[in-house]
Parts: structure tokens; C-alpha cells; sequence
């Protein structure tokens, strides 16, 4: 095969399905045929020309001609590899992927927003079969949240405070349950959403819309704060994100010597009083740089055991390469199309 079908970002807001060349094998990595793909937040973000992670090097590749981006949410089948690799991984063996120490999939070299792809060995994790191939594809930001709690060290008995019940807000929360969270509280602005993160075992919820987070939470907690609190709702209003307003609210509702984790990448600086963090003893966190493969396992397990629930997030589900531009619309305009995950887009059975 000499070519295939592939998007091409010509510039901001400027995708086109083209013919593209046929990915080359190479030491250390694999060609995988793309099942099912979905355009990450950041991604849609940065296709759109709002600030986000690696907006400057996006911006630098753009500047330089049309480029493959995007696609590092997926699910894919392995088509080449070499067959003594050290990661134990063949041929037909269905994969999702997490960040990989060579660079961003989608970012420094194509991924799956095209029939065929390149993947560095060391970012592939092989899937259980008991999971959709719809499911695999939204497997990366669970992964990230599985890992996240992890690095929280958030156990039995733990209360949590989740600011955004996005993508990243609803699997923060099912993962903390997972980990043992007596109580977790979800925090947004759209009821629907609301709902289902009750449906997903979120035990309380406040409406935003409505209510003044700080002043319910204090209320709930007699005044003492949360212990854990996961900001997942910052980023642009212009992808229907809080801007940096939450930042204040996880401020305000943590604990004295509780911890913060903020996940979203912001779309501009963000004013932080660090007098408040002192006096409270807080400690302000980010998510680590990597999860690994056998993070991503471990999510698909949960998965496989019904213990975090993916598929009722996944509320667009679009066939055919050609509907990758519906599903960036779609996902950058969640709440006008009700979406909830990411739209996903099925290139082949």
C-alpha cells in the first residue's frame, strides 16, 4: 500500500481528508489500522486556535505547510510489528495508547486521525476483549484520571470534591469511588450531566447554575473544607470551559493541609493568592507527565468489571472517516449537542 486516507490540518479551523503516505515500519514501533478515534478536548482546542497545551508547537508545524495531527485517543488493531519486540505485542492484537517518552502522538508525529498510523512501542497497551472498541478509544483520559487518584493516594473513607463533570471530571470521580471514596461530590453547570454523574455513583451534586459552590460545600462540611479536590473544568469559554474561575472555588473549599489537583490545561495566566495556600497548608498539584501502558490496563479492567462505567458517557457515536470534522464540532459545542464525551468516529469494523 503506497497511500491512504488521512485529515490534514492546513491551518486553525482548516482540516482536509486527503491522500496521505502510507506509514513506514521502523525499529521500536508498529502500524496499527485506526478502528475508532476521538478528537481529544485539547485537541479540538488547539484544531480551533485556543491556547492549550503545545499551542506553540502546533503553531510553529502549521507555519511550515499542512501537517498530520491530532489522534491519540483510539482503538486500533496492530497490522505491522516486529514479531520479537520487547513488549510481547503481534499482530492483530487490538490496542489503545498513552503518551509516549518519543514525543505527543498527533502532536510530534501522526496519529490516528488517518486509516493507518505509526505508534511507538512503548506507548501501546493490548486490550482486553471484554470492552467495545468505542470503549478502548475514550480508555486514554481514564487512564490519566486512574492515575491521577492514584498519585493523590485517595483510599477508603476519603471525601472528594470534583469541580466539572466533563470527561475528565466523570472519571476523576467513578475512579475515586473505585479507590475507596466514601463520599464524592460533583460540581457543574449542566443538569443532564449532573444526572448521570449521580447515575455513575457520584453520591452528591451541586448545580453551579443555581448555587454558590463555596457556600454548599462549607454548608455540607460544617465549615472544615474538603480533604481532596479535582478542578477539571478550567480551559477557554469558548469550548464551553469555566476560564479560570474554578481555580478559585478549589481554593476556597479545600481543606486546611488538604490537596488540590487542577488537570485542565489553561487558555491564559491564572491569579492565585498564595497567602490563602500557605495559611491553609495546601498542597497544589498536577497531573504527572506520563501514564504508562500498564495504567491503561488497569482502566480497561476497571472497565471489564463494570467498576467504572465509560459507555453512557459516550453519547456521539458517528461511522466513516469522513465525519471527523462533525465530531470536532460537536465535541467543541458539548452542551449545544448534548454531548458528553468526545464524539467518536468509527473508521473500520
Amino acid at each position: 500500500m503506497q497511500s491512504m486516507k488521512g485529515w490534514v490540518t492546513y491551518g486553525f479551523n482548516d482540516m482536509r481528508l486527503d491522500e496521505v503516505p502510507y506509514p513506514q515500519i521502523r525499529p521500536g514501533w508498529a502500524i496499527v489500522k485506526t478502528k475508532v478515534v476521538q478528537p481529544s478536548v485539547t485537541e479540538v482546542q488547539l484544531f480551533y486556535g485556543e491556547r492549550s497545551n503545545s499551542y506553540d508547537k502546533v503553531k510553529k508545524r502549521l507555519s511550515q505547510g499542512p501537517q498530520e495531527l491530532f489522534g491519540h485517543e483510539f482503538c486500533a488493531e496492530i497490522v505491522e510489528v516486529d514479531s520479537e519486540n520487547a513488549f510481547g505485542l503481534s499482530v492483530s492484537d487490538r490496542v489503545g495508547a498513552t503518551h509516549t517518552e518519543l514525543g505527543t502522538i498527533g502532536r510530534d508525529f501522526p496519529g490516528c486521525f488517518s486509516e493507518y498510523a505509526a505508534v511507538p512501542l512503548d506507548a501501546l497497551a493490548k486490550i482486553p476483549e471484554e470492552i467495545s472498541d468505542w470503549e478502548v478509544a475514550a480508555l486514554q483520559p481514564l487512564t490519566s484520571c486512574v492515575h491521577n487518584i492514584q498519585m493523590l493516594g485517595i483510599t477508603l473513607g476519603d471525601t472528594v470534591l470534583v469541580l466539572g463533570q466533563g470527561v475528565m471530571g466523570l472519571n476523576s470521580a467513578q475512579a475515586a469511588k473505585a479507590a475507596g471514596a466514601d463520599t464524592v461530590i460533583g460540581v457543574d453547570r449542566r443538569q443532564d450531566i449532573l444526572d448521570l454523574a449521580a447515575k455513575l455513583g457520584t453520591d452528591i451534586t451541586i448545580d453551579a447554575s443555581t448555587q454558590d459552590v463555596v457556600e454548599a460545600v462549607m454548608e455540607l462540611t460544617h465549615g472544615e473544607g474538603i480533604p481532596f479536590v479535582i478542578e477539571a473544568a478550567s480551559g477557554s469559554p469558548n469550548m464551553g470551559l469555566s476560564g479560570g474561575s474554578t481555580v478559585s472555588d478549589a481554593v476556597a473549599c479545600v481543606a486546611k493541609g488538604g490537596k488540590i489537583l487542577s488537570i485542565p490545561h489553561f487558555h491564559q495566566p491564572v491569579t492565585l493568592d498564595f497567602n490563602v495556600l500557605r495559611a491553609k497548608r495546601v498542597t497544589y498539584m498536577f497531573p504527572p507527565e506520563l501514564a504508562h501502558p500498564k495504567e491503561m490496563v488497569l482502566a480497561a479492567r476497571l472497565v471489564a468489571q463494570n467498576r467504572i462505567r465509560i459507555d453512557p458517557m459516550i453519547t456521539h457515536k458517528l461511522e466513516g472517516i469522513e465525519k471527523m470534522p462533525q465530531a470536532l464540532e460537536i465535541t467543541a459545542k458539548k452542551s449545544k449537542y448534548g454531548a458528553l464525551n468526545p464524539a467518536q468516529v468509527r473508521f473500520a469494523e
